[in-house]
This record gives C-alpha cells, sequence and structure tokens, in this order.
C-alpha cells in the first residue's frame, strides 16, 4: 500500500506563523517542556514538521510546484508578460521575497532541546544530526538567494535585540557551518530511521550535501573567483556522491520516464527519498498543468538542439551523418535518430499548434514527462486529485554532481579525472534500457565517441569542451526538475537564458504550413484545417515557412541582468534594521 511523506503539522511550538521570524518577538508554548523533549517519538514529530518545506515534491492540490512550472525559465520559451522584463521583478519587493527566518528558528529550537535532554547519545546525536541537515538546507537556500545573510545558530528571546538584527556574514563564513552541519549529520544521521524512501537517512544527507557543495564550489569558482573555497566544497560534494554511488544502495532504474510518471515509486532502487500520494488523502496537480492547460512555457528550439544525435555526437557537429537542415525542417524527421530521451519528455507524433489542438505549445514542441498515459484522460489526470509519485531526491542526479564536480576539481588542478570516473557516471545513465545512448570516451581534453572527438560548433568558447558536454547530460537527463536555473546562476551563465541574447530561445519548431495542412489533412480527413486555423501562429520570417516565434514584442522578452544572480532584500526589512539602528544593505543593482 502507498505511504505518503508525512505531512504532520508540527506542534504549535514549532507553528508560530507565516510572519518574517524578524518582525516579531520569539514566542514559546506549553509543549517546551523537557519530559516533551526527552521523548523520541516527539522529537520525530517535530522534524516531519519540516518534510513539506523541504521535500514538497510535486506540492499538493492546485498548488503549482517547481518542477515544470516555475525554474526551468532557461530551457523554455514563456509568453507570459508577468515574467517578461527580469527574472524576478523589476524592483525589490515591499514584503516576502524569501527573506524570512522562520523556518530557521524551529530548527534552531530543535537543535537546542536536543542538546540538553537526556535520551541516549546515539539518539540523540541522530536527532542533531537531523536537525543540523535542516539547517544546513535552509541556509543553502537562503545564501543562494541572497549571497551573505545573517547567521543564527541559537534561540533567541524576546531580548536579544542585538542578535536580532545582526549584519549579514560573508557567504564563504556561512557556507563553511553549512558543511561543518553537513558533516555531522553524516556522522549521526542514522543509515535507515522510518520508512524507506520516505525518511530522512544518511544516504539523504549525502545527496543533499553533493548537490549543496556542488553549486557553491562552483559559484565560489565562477562568481566569487575564490579557487581555494571553491575546491574545498566541490570535493565535498565529489566525495558525498561517491559515497552513494559506491554503497550500493541504488541503481539506474529502467525506464527513464517511469522517474515522474509512476503511481508508485516505493522500492524502485533509483530513488533515494519520493514524495507519495494517495487518492483522498494526499494529491497534486503537475500533471493536470501539463496534460490540461496549454503550454505557454514550452520546450525552447534551443533545449531541442540540445539533444544529441542517436550516434552520441552533436547535431550540427560536421561529419554528423544522421542530422541536416533538411531534416530540421520537419518534426517527423527532427525527432528521428535522437537520444531516446527527448521523445520521453515531449510529444513526437504532431505539433501542437493554436488553433489546431488543444491544448496547444507556444513552441509547438508539446512536454510531456510528467504525463502517465494510462491515466491522464481519468479524473486522477485531468484535476487536482493526481496521485502519481514525485522523486524528490534521485541516484542520476547525484551521479551527475559526482561527474561534475571531479571534472571541475580537475580543472582547478586538484583531481585527475579518469574513464572509471565516466564509466560510473554518465555511461552508466547513457546505459539505461530506455535511453542507450554511445558512451563517451576521455581524448585528451574532451570527450570523443566512437572514435570520433566531439566538437560542438555551439558549445560557448569560454567553456572547456568536457565541462561543456558534462552540462549538456546535466541538461538533458535533469530538464523540467526545476534546477537550470540555479545551474545557470552558479556557472555565471545567466546570459544563456537572455532572450535577445540567445534568439533559439524565442523560437520553436519549424513550419511549413501548407505542408503541414496538408500532411494534417490526409491524417485527419473527419476534421481538415485552413490556412485560417494556422494565422494565430508567427513565424520568425514572411511566408509560410519558417521557425515559430511565440513573442514579437521586445519589451516582453525575457532579458538578463548582472544583478539577477542574487534575489532583492524586501523593503520592509531594510526599514525594520533602519528602525532599530541597524544597517542592512540591498544587494547590488536592486
Amino acid at each position: 500500500m502507498k505511504r505518503k511523506i508525512l505531512t504532520a503539522l508540527a506542534l504549535s511550538l514549532m507553528l508560530c506563523s507565516c510572519e518574517d521570524y524578524l518582525t516579531r518577538l520569539p514566542q514559546d508554548t506549553v509543549t517546551d517542556t523537557p519530559d516533551f523533549w526527552n521523548n523520541e517519538k516527539n522529537v520525530r514529530s517535530e522534524a516531519i514538521g519540516l518534510y513539506d518545506h523541504y521535500f514538497d515534491g510535486y506540492k499538493t492540490g492546485w498548488s503549482r510546484s517547481t518542477w515544470f512550472a516555475e525554474t526551468d525559465i532557461a530551457d523554455w520559451v514563456d509568453d507570459n508578460a508577468q515574467r517578461a522584463a527580469t527574472f524576478f521583478t523589476k524592483v525589490a519587493p515591499a514584503t516576502g521575497g524569501g527573506w524570512d527566518f522562520t523556518t530557521l528558528r524551529r530548527i534552531n529550537v530543535i537543535i537546542d532541546r536536543v542538546t540538553t535532554n537526556s535520551m541516549e547519545e546515539e539518539v540523540k546525536n541522530h536527532w542533531l544530526g537531523v536537525g543540523r541537515f535542516f539547517r544546513a538546507l535552509e541556509y543553502c537556500k537562503l545564501v543562494s538567494k541572497f549571497g551573505d545573510v545573517p547567521y543564527y545558530d541559537t534561540v533567541l528571546s524576546s531580548t536579544d535585540y542585538e542578535k536580532l538584527y545582526a549584519p549579514r556574514m560573508k557567504r564563504s563564513e556561512v557556507m563553511d557551518r553549512v558543511l561543518a552541519d553537513f558533516k555531522f549529520a553524516c556522522e549521526h544521521v542514522r543509515a535507515q530511521d522510518g520508512e524507506p524512501g520516505l525518511s530522512v537517512n544518511n544516504d539523504v544527507v549525502l545527496a543533499y550535501m553533493s548537490r549543496a557543495m556542488l553549486f557553491e564550489g562552483t559559484w565560489q569558482k565562477y562568481r566569487e573567483k575564490d579557487a581555494q573555497k571553491a575546491a574545498e566544497y566541490l570535493k565535498a560534494a565529489k566525495d558525498a556522491a561517491e559515497k552513494i554511488i559506491k554503497s550500493g544502495n541504488y541503481s539506474l532504474h529502467p525506464n527513464y520516464k517511469e522517474l515522474t510518471t509512476s503511481l508508485d515509486l516505493a522500492g524502485n532502487k533509483e530513488i533515494i527519498l519520493y514524495r507519495s500520494y494517495v487518492e483522498g488523502e494526499l494529491t497534486h496537480s503537475l500533471m493536470s498543468f501539463q496534460n490540461t492547460e496549454h503550454e505557454n512555457s514550452s520546450p525552447s528550439r534551443s533545449l531541442i538542439e540540445s539533444y544529441l544525435s542517436s550516434n552520441g555526437l552533436p547535431i550540427y557537429q560536421s561529419g554528423n551523418t544522421l542530422y541536416s537542415e533538411e531534416k530540421e525542417k520537419w518534426f517527423e524527421t527532427e525527432f528521428a535518430d535522437r537520444d531516446p530521451r527527448l521523445s520521453q519528455i515531449i510529444y513526437t507524433d504532431d505539433l501542437y499548434l493554436e488553433g489546431v489542438k488543444a491544448p496547444y505549445a507556444v513552441s509547438g514542441y508539446f512536454a510531456n514527462r510528467f504525463v502517465n498515459e494510462d491515466i491522464k484522460t481519468l479524473p486522477a489526470g485531468t484535476s487536482s486529485t493526481n496521485t502519481t509519485d514525485a522523486p524528490v531526491m534521485k541516484l542520476n542526479e547525484v551521479i551527475m554532481n559526482y561527474i561534475e564536480a571531479a571534472a571541475e576539481l580537475q580543472e582547478l588542478g586538484q583531481y585527475t579525472l579518469t574513464q572509471g570516473d565516466v564509466d560510473m557516471t554518465i555511461n552508466a545513465i547513457r546505459d539505461r534500457e530506455s535511453t542507450h545512448m554511445p558512451h563517451l570516451t576521455l581524448s585528451g581534453t574532451g570527450f570523443s565517441v566512437n572514435g570520433t572527438a566531439i566538437n560542438d560548433p555551439e558549445r560557448d568558447k569560454d567553456v572547456p569542451s568536457l565541462i561543456w558536454e558534462i552540462r549538456r547530460e546535466r541538461r538533458t537527463e535533469l530538464v523540467y526538475e526545476g534546477i537550470r536555473f540555479n545551474d545557470l546562476r552558479r556557472w555565471s551563465k545567466l546570459n544563456y537564458a537572455d532572450m535577445k541574447l540567445n534568439k533559439k530561445l524565442n523560437l520553436g519548431a519549424w513550419l511549413d504550413k501548407d505542408k503541414y495542412i496538408a500532411w494534417y489533412n490526409k491524417k485527419h480527413p473527419e476534421s481538415p484545417i485552413t490556412m485560417e486555423h494556422l494565422k494565430s501562429v508567427t513565424l520568425d520570417r514572411s511566408g509560410n515557412a519558417g521557425y515559430i516565434m511565440p513573442i514579437q514584442e521586445e519589451a516582453k522578452m525575457r532579458t538578463f541582468s548582472e544583478k539577477d544572480y542574487l534575489y532583492p532584500i524586501p523593503e520592509d526589512q531594510i526599514t525594520l534594521y533602519e528602525q532599530n539602528n541597524k544597517p542592512l544593505n540591498q544587494n547590488p543593482g536592486w
């Protein structure tokens, strides 16, 4: 029987409000007694109360998930003018914006109370490890968004005004403390505690450590230009990922699509942590958003072109006989002889055009990575009662974290990448039964495939060929999982997501309207279409053939600004600091 990640509300000690912690004084409740904290069941309940915050999966009800719907903007055409001007907002928000220390206080209460309880040492250290793991996650989120932030590791009282309005600590100093929390958790969190796949255990800690330290290691390398810190964090990412990979606890699932469409992920050997959805108990709507709404956030030409030919070569590489300009200009041939993962994330049977298909996709490419075809016409696939399970943390991400960290360490002169590294990571993923792509071989400073050196003419010349191909594999393997935007931030490559700098972000499929009408009417003689049906589909050139161009107004095009690497601090927080005679400087450019 399916079970769900427990969503029980934390006790009243923890659930004070959604209000920013720094706008109120700390409050305790009657449950805050030694007897309460000496009971492991109570402590577990408090920890479980944090699961929704960090492991929200596909979220619940009609809430939009960060998977597909929110953070992969760098891979989408987006004709929604509300998202067009910048990645975030034109100006700093008045309130909110993620500058919130409420959850951090909840975590620090757990750590403080467990530190002084009378449980046995093993029990105490396990829950201290869990608490410090959550504190590490919270500070990773805050630092990722804002850079330097105040650091709180104690429970403040109503008289601690000096500490309440603490100055921002340098991000590397905060991340040193985050790394210390991760290391403690790795040493003390149990190998198993609770339901496998649904509870925090040592493997969950290691997996998240690999993600967090990869982010910060590359941020330090590319944004802060601190090679020493970069190497320290990247080594931590690599070592954590390696422990997962070599533990033997997990293996790649043969069917790539099933990772995001399964009704039950229990027992799936690729899953490290998942959120289970149960009819009548806990449901979501991510599949419905993708299955029933027209996709104004549909795959861009840039994303489609990132998928290799089936021979393992970039589609535009000289000598690649499996791809041509002519094949590109008809969807049936464009999708032929390509990485099989492409046909597992979009529908390849047709173009999904406004005026012809309902729902449609603004680029013509309709994504379906989260659509379970068996239930897509049933209530469970068309409402807020979706029951497909959400993979919160998977082996394939850990694998990609490892190979990228290892390659970056090599660039820093701190490691030598081996063929064994490639074989246990990218080549293992390519051996997946549903993928089955040619192996990569280390060749000089790059990769080769079946004896041919990979030389992508589309490569950013600032990025070494080897790292370019690792990033490509990450993009295609983890597409629509809400990580691409942060990947571009940490690589200092947000310019990739600028539609004015990268025209293919505002292009979709090639459409020859005359040819398409003839093809469609032959296939659907019972409901033929005319040129009138395609009048709302705009092409990038005059005539009846060209690339679909969803956005025509420059003002609506997504643009990049240097300030977008960090989020703005909300204005009310700056004012609050000023009222207490403390400085809180806004992030650059906001």
